[in-house]
């Protein structure tokens, strides 16, 4: 008895590991979609009208990705430029834009 509990301990942490990298696997997956889709879809609508910007929420009912994922993507890609309009009679930020930059580098 004490010996099939010892194997059924050891197949549980072999289990639990797998599952923990197929998981992972996925989350980093879900993750480099979402980017590439934000990238793709400003990269498509900056060769028909190079200098529009895009609201989150536009981006939202556009893509089908909530604020968090937009703005989650965008923080992870080179390529997306986050701006921000001003509210003419405060001065402070009304929305941020986003817009795809061919040069990464450039600001």
């Amino acid at each position: 008895m004490e010996h099939w509990l010892r194997i059924s301990a050891n197949v549980a942490s072999i289990l639990t590991s797998i599952i923990a990298a197929g998981a992972s696997i996925v989350f980093w997956a879900n993750k480099r979609s979402r980017r590439t889709r934000l990238e793709n879809y400003l990269k498509a609508k900056k060769q028909k009208s190079p200098d529009e910007l895009f609201s989150a929420t536009r981006l939202m009912a556009d893509l089908g990705m909530t604020e968090a994922e937009i703005f989650a993507a965008s923080f992870s890609s080179r390529h997306i430029a986050r701006d921000v309009r001003k509210d003419l009679s405060t001065g402070f930020a009304a929305e941020v834009l986003f817009q795809y930059r061919d040069n990464p580098t450039a600001r």
